[in-house]
């Protein structure tokens, strides 16, 4: 009889009939001895099933019932390749009256013996398949297994450790057990066991191979582990000394993102501590660290930290370490999120354009590539500056050859960027200017694009506030496009209540809605940063806790001013001079360098009237704050006065701009560097006029902060 699936039907048989007995493999070959009947089987569990008869290089196709071709699967993944028939109905027919399962494993078994042997007689015991006192059998006489073969080489090369057994066990290794019943529960637990197998069989390989030096093998075999297990945080962090040995600090860096995405999606977790750590190390350093004994995928090792402070053009970089990882974190993550610009915005003095240079020199040694555009005013004289300077510094440090072929692709740069027009034909210019525009921005986007297929590239805008209308518009185009790409565009912002043109404003709310930039509101440094940035300014001076902790006080922290506080104490004397004669240095902070006064100038005279006259008062006080009686009544005695409406306004926006700060009852300048610089770059005159109307009746009399 046929059944639904095929040609191949048995009468239904009582439990106890299911099939006679079997004498044994000797006797089935004596009674049946084709070339089918002897011919080994080798069974393939890994990569996907497959029967092969060895011999004679045939392929066992014929299975007209999906559950015979099940039940030889069953038993080759069992220890010892047998099972009990009501395990085996328990598995494939759980929910099946007793006669149908028996029935229907009568069925898959006839069906079975005779894939295995076409041409089988009738009631003839089969020689790979038996059935001996309930329990269903592969012979392993006639029988192999790719999963048994590739166990007892996986265990041989862990305990020999050597690289030709695990290349052997590799070989022996087709993939996934079964991966066409990956969710079916009863081949499960095989399929964990043999996975976590070739999991330990590459991390053997790769600590092998990473003591001979071999690091790059050593990386595939960890990467090899990721793509099976992505959560084994600890052969993350291997794999990031590995590639810091290779030479390759990016691609560290990489991997900590990738680490710490993976673990958040899946696990809602952070990194470890020594994860974190490790990351931190490798941003701090300069070099490749050193490889010890105990750097393995299951110890933390002990890395080598360098000085975090290091300068560039003499200024010294200290306590920003954190901004930069985050920075970091927004360069190199891949998971689609990432922003398509940095901002970084904070006061004047704060260390904007400072950390702009430092993530560019370390994106550049950790294989970015980086295109600095906003260094110097010239960057900005002209429509889309910014973006002309960043291409020029880059097609300049190219080859003749390779500037032939930007030029060749991207013809609308050759006229704005010198070096890809240098020696060749130009295009003809553009009708208009409209045209020429319309010509230049796509080639722009379309270079930076193409260029971020192949590395992350970091664009350096500098201050926005510098950019002209066009250019404003190809950032945010840029941003659009740059959002989940490896392109980021870093800018700096300066104070954007008081210099901010319409467009700047325009394109700040618009990139703050739709969340295309990430902005970071840079802060002064603590106290101990501070510290830090002395002694590196004076690496051979004694520096007393004392004068610190004074130009702490007089800097709030603030880059700028300790710098100038410092280059003060260099000018009129040592810092050990400073202890001992003069404990506190606000006699110094009215002698700042011209050039901060200038830009204490520069400030008030893009300033309102009312605002510079609230921050004259507050500074001709001299004391640390002034109260809100103070200046209602000093605002009053003024000349022309300034009215209580107005007064209000302009101490918001000195508020806003963390110019004064809420003190006591009254009202201080966040820092005493700027409040004596601001007062002594008034004219005579001003300081006369404000001091008076400081001694009006109401008012208190001025000290005046002249030393």
């Amino acid at each position: 009889m046929s059944d639904a699936q095929g040609v191949w039907s048995v009468p239904a048989l009582a439990p106890r009939d299911i099939l006679p007995p079997t004498p044994g493999v000797g006797a089935a070959q004596a009674q049946y001895s084709g070339p089918d009947a002897i011919a080994p089987l080798h069974v393939r569990l890994l990569g996907g099933f497959c029967i092969e008869r060895s011999e004679v290089g045939q392929t066992v196709s014929d299975w007209p019932r999906r559950s015979a071709k099940t039940l030889i699967k069953l038993l080759a993944i069992q220890p010892g390749h047998a099972m009990h028939r009501e395990q085996v109905i328990d598995v494939l027919w759980p929910k099946v009256n007793a006669e149908s399962a028996f029935n229907s494993l009568g069925k898959a078994l006839h069906v079975a013996r005779r894939a295995l042997q076409p041409g089988l007689p009738r009631r003839q015991d089969s020689a790979y398949l038996r059935l001996a006192d309930g329990m269903l059998v592969l012979s392993t006489e006639r029988v192999g297994v790719d999963a048994d073969e590739f166990e007892q080489l996986a265990e041989d090369a862990l305990r020999s450790r050597k690289i030709t057994a695990y290349g052997a066990a590799f070989a022996a290794y087709g993939g996934e057990l079964l991966p066409e019943d990956r969710y079916e529960s009863w081949c499960s637990e095989r399929r964990d066991a043999l996975t976590e197998l070739h999991i330990r069989l590459l991390l053997g390989m790769a600590e092998v191979l990473e003591r001979r030096g071999s690091y790059g093998e050593a990386a595939e075999r960890l990467g090899d582990v990721l793509q099976q297990d992505p959560l084994r945080e600890a052969v993350h962090r291997q794999l990031m000394r590995l590639y810091v040995w290779m030479g390759a600090p990016d691609q560290a860096i990489r991997q900590f993102h990738s680490c710490e995405a993976i673990l958040r999606q899946e696990l809602d977790l952070a990194p470890q501590p020594e994860t974190i750590s490790l990351c931190d190390e490798i941003l701090a350093s300069h070099r490749p660290l050193q490889r010890t004994g105990q750097d393995r995928v299951n110890g933390h090792g002990d890395l080598g930290r360098s000085s975090p402070v290091h300068a560039v053009n003499g200024c010294p970089f200290v306590g920003r370490e954190r901004v930069i990882r985050h920075m970091f974190g927004q360069l190199m993550r891949r998971d689609g999120e990432q922003p398509g610009m940095i901002v970084v915005s904070g006061e004047t003095g704060v260390g904007k354009t400072r950390l702009l240079d430092e993530f560019a020199i370390q994106a550049s040694a950790q294989g970015a590539v980086t295109l600095c555009g906003g260094r110097g005013a010239h960057a900005y004289q002209f429509a889309c500056g910014a973006f002309a300077v960043a291409l020029e510094d880059y097609a300049a440090n190219r080859s003749e050859a390779e500037r032939a072929e930007i030029a060749r692709a991207y013809p609308g740069l050759a006229r704005f960027v010198p070096s890809l027009g240098a020696g060749i034909p130009l295009p003809a210019p553009a009708p208009d200017l409209r045209d020429y525009y319309l010509d230049l921005i796509p080639s722009i986007v379309q270079f930076l694009m193409d260029l971020a297929r192949t590395k992350p590239v970091l664009l350096v805008l500098g201050d926005l506030h510098e950019a002209d209308a066009v250019g404003l518009d190809l950032i945010r185009y840029l941003a659009h496009l740059a959002v989940g790409t490896p392109l980021l565009m870093v800018g700096a912002l300066r104070d954007p209540d008081i210099e901010a043109d319409a467009g700047l404003r325009q394109m700040i709310e618009a990139m703050t809605r739709e969340r295309l930039w990430l902005r970071i509101d840079l802060h002064c440094l603590s106290q101990q940063a501070t510290d830090q940035l002395v002694h590196a300014m004076l690496p051979s001076a004694h520096v007393s806790d004392d004068t610190s902790a004074q130009i702490y006080v007089q800097s709030r922290g603030n880059p700028l001013f300790v710098r100038e506080l410092v280059d003060g104490m260099n000018a009129h004397g040592s810092p050990v001079a400073a202890d001992e004669g003069c404990q506190d240095l606000s006699w110094l902070a009215a002698r700042l360098p011209t050039r901060r006064r200038i830009l204490i100038g520069m400030r008030l005279a893009l300033m309102d009237e009312p605002l510079r006259r609230v921050l004259g008062l507050a500074a001709a006080v001299g004391a640390t704050e002034i109260s809100l009686g103070q200046l209602r009544a000093a605002a009053a005695a003024l000349t022309p006065p300034v009215d209580i409406p107005v007064l209000f306004d302009a101490l918001d926006r000195a508020l806003r701009l963390r110019l004064l700060e809420e003190k006591g009852e009254g009202y201080a300048f966040r820092h005493p560097v700027v409040r004596a610089a601001l007062y002594d770059c008034l004219p005579r005159h001003r300081r006369d006029e404000l001091r008076a109307a400081l001694a009006a009746p109401g008012g208190r009399s001025a000290r005046s902060i002249d030393c």
